[in-house]
């Protein structure tokens, strides 16, 4: 880990009063309370030194001994850069863990309503349920693709454990949802290709077939294909959409105040 910061301590001229160093270290203190946070939110084992780290230069820009104005965003720099480090190499195990726990448990859930609904005969809006149930776990194993990728390239930047583990259960269930969407444009006909809009004629895939089976139509199959896109496309939508939920609040915050 990167050695923590540290500054030749200067002479500074007392300020006639120490409010005036306190209002000028105002943002300083504040951005290392955040960091100090941080690092408390990650609930490390061994995050008492950072803390104490934090806290000493809280106390020292507090008491005017640091010009903040001059140093203070290269401070910052380096204690982001060390706190980042630390939670990083810290949590590294359960960024890996804990979504593949949650992948692993909606997977095991998955396969058991398979197995359900694979024995019923029964329509959904005049479409074997089988058919649509399909089409969602394609957008599932989609979305499931995409928060793969990103657990093991370490990209999430969540560090509790829960958040980790509903990670793993809850984008894939989005993903599901987006798929479901795909499918009701290709049935509305909104959205219309050849291939998926003839579901009766068009060519069986024989691969598919099994023994004794006759196949299912290609038709089907690219239709199954759109879902799983629109499960990869869940890990580009939902970020973006947090994003913009989180500006309208704020400007809805703003403007109430």
């Amino acid at each position: 880990m990167t050695e923590p910061v540290r500054f030749e301590a200067e002479e500074v001229t007392p300020k006639e009063s120490g409010r005036g160093i306190i209002k000028e270290a105002g943002p300083f203190i504040a951005s290392v309370e955040r960091l100090m946070i941080r690092v408390r939110s990650a609930k490390l084992k061994d995050h008492t030194q950072m803390i104490d780290n934090l806290q000493a230069w809280i106390d020292r820009a507090m008491n005017g001994g640091i010009d903040v104005l001059r140093d203070g965003e290269q401070i910052l720099s380096t204690l982001n850069a060390n706190v980042d480090e630390m939670i990083q190499s810290r949590t590294m195990l359960r960024r890996i863990v804990f979504p593949m726990a949650g992948l692993t448990l909606l997977a095991g859930a998955l396969a058991a309503l398979t197995v359900t609904v694979s024995g019923l005969e029964a329509l959904f809006l005049s479409t074997p349920l089988e058919i649509v149930f399909a089409a969602v776990i394609f957008g599932i194993a989609g979305s499931s693709f995409a928060v793969l990728l990103r657990t093991v390239t370490m990209q999430f930047a969540y560090t509790e454990k829960v958040a980790l583990f509903m990670v793993g259960i809850a984008r894939p269930l989005v993903g599901g949802v987006l798929a479901l969407a795909v499918f009701a444009l290709f049935g509305a006909g909104i959205i219309s290709l050849p291939l998926i809009s003839d579901q009766e004629t068009t060519t069986r895939v024989a691969f598919l077939a099994g023994v004794g089976g006759s196949g299912i139509f290609a038709g089907q199959l690219a239709l199954f294909a759109f879902a799983f896109g629109a499960g990869i496309a869940e890990s580009y939508l939902t970020p973006r959409v947090s994003q913009g939920v989180a500006r309208v609040a704020d400007r809805i915050s703003s403007a109430t105040r």
